[in-house]
């Protein structure tokens, strides 16, 4: 187990450590390089003063004069001063055999020198050959020594061009190489944390694994797993008390529905113990002990299909067929005046219970028909969510996150002309036992299944007044990934 900190910082090290070397390398080179540029400008001034000594001589052998004896005499001595000076460097270019050799000469040339202001101006011709035999090697000794000092500097130049094009591909790579490690190291287990994020997000993972033996990573996923622990403990806490309290209001609402009945029946039972009643209202009041005794048993049948939730028998539907078939269950049980208009309902596939979501259908259309609609009509299209969704998002009931997140849904409309739903009921209508209709017409937990069986298959539904007449309630249910590829 390492520390994802001190990979970096060594990763980071290394790096500098070897540019920092490099650096010092170049540093080194262009030094040494500045110091021959320096020791060229020397060499080229000696070249100079052999040249001045030539110059100088050819004039005292054209005018011997005193004058011309005197300028010759001091370029002589100023050009030994300055290979006195220049002496090391010398050495160091062509070495001590070849700086003996310039060294006698140039004393040598002085000794003819001083020899020639000893002789009559007559005489001087005597020893003009060898004074010019003597400069001209002077003088091609300290050339050659220039050309190869100019020589190695141009090497060397050359050679600190390629140590600056390797210096910089040595950077390159030691860039590129500490980016492929901080990748391996850093980059490549986050993109893998936020994979398992992601599938976490989605339900397809319960819990992080590692991905990395860097202290910080496990230290985050152990953390994460902990903090997934406590949520789903707390959420577990959160359902039972709402499971309770659902229970509650199941009791509350089953005592409501069921008292009108029985008060009814209680009513309709003392009248008739009477015993003095008239044989006909005696015959009524038992007609309505019986139909209302008939309509508890559909309170409590319907109690009981609203809490029995059969495990989902799920298959690949065509959303056509699915319309097709729920339409055919109702329409036979519809007045003639009632006309069903099934537009272009799409082939996509879905995976569905199939009687479940016919239950839907039906639900939605009986509503419609309880409402006073004349004119039902029924949609349907693949499309996704960012394309589809309303503008009142609150409404929005069932599972939106798995709709949101999908690629490809497949969006119902059951829409109706009816006279509408008033805009203050409109958010309570998915509400167990709320109902629009008269006392007596309904349990109001028609829309409550409706919303149950579609939140168990990962969808949404939401329901909204139409711009000219009635009401329209829209479906999205996620298409599989397979059948939406």
């Amino acid at each position: 187990m390492s520390s994802l900190r001190k990979k970096i910082i060594f990763a980071f090290s290394l790096s500098n450590i070897a540019i920092l070397a490099i650096a010092l390398t170049v540093y080194a080179d262009l030094t040494l390089l500045r110091d021959q540029i320096v020791n060229s400008e020397k060499l080229r001034q000696f070249l100079s003063a052999t040249q001045q000594v030539k110059n100088h001589e050819e004039i005292l052998l054209l005018y011997q004069t005193p004058e011309s004896y005197y300028l010759l005499a001091e370029q002589v001595e100023h050009t030994q001063k300055l290979f006195t000076e220049y002496r090391s460097l010398l050495d160091a270019v062509v070495g001590t055999q070849q700086t003996r050799k310039l060294n006698d000469l140039l004393e040598e040339y002085r000794d003819q020198i001083d020899y020639l202001e000893s002789l009559d101006t007559s005489e001087h011709t005597s020893i003009a050959s060898l004074l010019s035999d003597l400069s001209q090697e002077i003088w091609e000794i300290v050339r050659r020594v220039t050309i190869h000092h100019h020589e190695s500097l141009s090497r060397n130049a050359h050679l600190l061009s390629w140590i600056l094009v390797i210096t910089l591909a040595i950077v390159i790579f030691m860039g590129v190489i500490s980016a492929l490690f901080v990748s391996r190291q850093v980059v490549q287990p986050i993109s893998a944390l936020e994979k398992q994020l992601d599938a976490v997000a989605d339900g397809k993972k319960n819990k992080l694994t590692l991905v990395s033996n860097n202290i910080e990573i496990q230290s985050f996923v152990q953390h994460f797993n902990n903090m997934l622990y406590k949520q789903r403990a707390q959420q577990s806490q959160i359902r039972h008390q709402e499971k309770a309290a659902a229970l509650g209001v199941l009791v509350s609402g089953v005592a409501h529905e069921l008292n009108n009945p029985l008060s009814n029946i209680s009513t309709s039972v003392q009248l008739l113990m009477e015993g003095d009643s008239d044989p006909e209202l005696s015959k009524q009041w038992l007609s309505h002990v019986d139909s209302e005794t008939e309509r508890a048993r559909r309170i409590v049948r319907r109690l009981l299909d609203s809490v029995r939730q059969p495990k989902l028998q799920l298959q690949s539907i065509k959303s056509s067929d699915l319309v097709n078939s729920s339409v055919l269950l109702i329409h036979r049980q519809l007045d003639p005046s009632i006309f069903l208009h099934i537009e272009d309902v799409a082939d996509t596939p879905i995976k569905v219970d199939r009687e479940r979501m016919q239950q839907v259908f039906i639900n939605l259309i009986r509503n419609a028909v309880a409402a006073g609609a004349s004119n039902i009509w029924v949609f349907g299209e693949p499309t996704t969510w960012a394309d589809s969704s309303p503008e009142d998002i609150e409404r929005v009931q069932g599972n939106l996150s798995a709709v949101s997140s999908a690629s490809q849904v497949m969006l119902f409309m059951i829409a109706d002309d009816g006279p509408g739903i008033p805009e203050e009921n409109l958010s309570q209508l998915f509400t167990p036992f709320f109902t629009t209709n008269k006392e007596g017409e309904g349990t109001g937990l028609g829309l409550y299944l409706v919303e149950e069986i579609i939140q168990e298959h990962d969808g949404c539904i939401t329901v909204e007044n139409r711009e000219t007449e009635g009401t329209q309630f829209l479906i999205w249910l996620p298409v599989a990934q397979e059948e939406a590829a």
